[in-house]
């Protein structure tokens, strides 16, 4: 199903490896020390009681670690869900990721080593020892953490983190550790499948989507698509909002498109005199690319965030993804489409670890943005689709930060 015709998956990922062959060969050294009948470890803690963003990201740099380290050796990755963390201590130390670690690590010291009010020093170092590194993969939502997040992150070998705005977040606001940018990445097929709207695929697709394809086919309205599946506000639904109501003052031939968890959101009924839909609930990632290829842009208006890997999803699918250049996804949003940012806010009011602050969009700019990519669409599409080959592909896959997940362990 994939287009090899201007991409080679196998030959990039072949000498992806090689030009990192030197530290991957270090960190496959360092954990062929320790054997576990005759096997090789790592642990990976992340949530798996339930399915959170975290949980989906998990599960991608688990499946590419295994599909590197296996080039090299044998090596089995260990999952176990972060509530068993708790009691968790390894038998021989073994290198050990705990995704997400502020949250998790938090549990751990209250419930185990201060659960009776005073810190148990004594208790902490000795389990503390039993691991042969102990990797925090985190983010930062703000441009700036706690004192006590930036405590937790020191009691950690190494950070691993998406962006270089979370890179920055976490040295500025004092954590000592090493802090490694390993991005987020999308599969290959989300670059190379055809548009599912122009192919045989779309019959991937449920009842919902399928029933906007044919809403669009009947009113020839363009799709503008926001993903709201949780925290509002630091979404930017409030700008999201003013951008729909001043889009549509200029232009009646749009229609925002409200992509939430679920039905009838409230959000949904301050922009349903405009004429907004709802798509909501879980849906595969095929139904994923489809939506991303039936909008005409989609919006990205956080106002803090360490990458948003919605906005690269449309980005990949070669579609206009409107978002300000300040947080996460300034490593691969392009200028072209970029919108000048808005006010310094805090993104995550009163939260005790992201205390910083990020930026809205500026609302005016982003609605000229809209109008200039929708009266130039094809010329906007040509070049996100040379931006995507040229740069997203090989920088953007699950590969890259599968790749820094197993240096971080050298």
């Amino acid at each position: 199903m994939l287009n090899p015709e201007f991409f080679d998956v196998k030959k990039y990922v072949d000498h992806l490896i090689f030009s990192n062959i030197v530290d991957i060969k270090r960190a496959i050294d360092r954990i062929r020390t320790v054997r576990v009948s005759g096997r090789c470890y790592v642990h990976y803690i992340y949530p798996k009681w339930h399915t959170v963003s975290f949980t989906l990201v998990a599960r991608k740099h688990i499946q590419y670690m295994k599909a590197v380290a296996e080039r090299f050796i044998e090596c089995n990755i260990n999952e176990i869900d972060e509530r068993a963390f708790i009691g968790f201590s390894p038998t021989v130390p073994i290198p050990t990721f705990v995704h997400p670690a502020f949250y998790i690590m938090s549990e751990m010291m209250q419930k185990r080593f201060k659960k009776t009010g005073v810190f148990d020093k004594r208790g902490y170092e000795w389990w503390r020892k039993k691991f042969d590194r102990l990797i925090a993969v985190e983010v930062a939502d703000s441009d700036r953490l706690s004192d006590q997040a930036v405590e937790i992150a020191n009691m950690f070998d190494v950070i691993v983190v998406p962006s270089t705005f979370s890179r920055d977040a976490f040295v500025n606001s004092g954590v000592k550790r090493p802090v490694r940018v390993a991005p987020h990445g999308l599969d290959f097929e989300w670059y190379l499948l055809p548009n599912f709207w122009h192919s045989s695929l779309n019959y991937m697709v449920g009842q919902n989507i399928w029933e906007l394809y044919q809403y669009k086919q009947k009113t020839g309205k363009k799709l503008i698509l926001f993903w709201l599946w949780h925290s509002a506000g630091r979404k930017g639904w409030p700008e999201v909002k003013r951008f729909y109501e001043k889009l549509r003052r200029r232009r009646d031939d749009v229609i925002l498109v409200l992509k939430t968890y679920g039905p009838n959101p409230p959000e949904l009924e301050e922009v349903r005199h405009l004429g907004a839909i709802n798509i909501y609930g879980w849906i595969s990632e095929y139904e994923k690319m489809a939506l991303f290829d039936l909008a005409e842009i989609t919006l990205n208006f956080s106002r803090g965030g360490a990458f948003e890997l919605n906005c690269l999803e449309a980005l990949g699918r070669g579609k206009p993804c409107l978002a300000h250049r300040c947080c996460g996804w300034a490593d691969y949003v392009p200028d072209f489409i970029a919108v000048k940012k808005g006010e310094r806010v805090q993104p995550l009011p009163g939260n005790h670890i992201h205390v910083g602050y990020g930026y809205t969009v500026d609302v005016d700019d982003a609605v000229d943005k809209a109008e200039q990519i929708l009266d130039n669409y094809d010329e906007y599409l040509a070049k996100l689709e040379e931006y995507k080959q040229r740069v997203l592909m090989s920088k953007f896959n699950w590969y890259v930060p599968a790749i820094e997940l197993i240096k971080s362990m050298g």
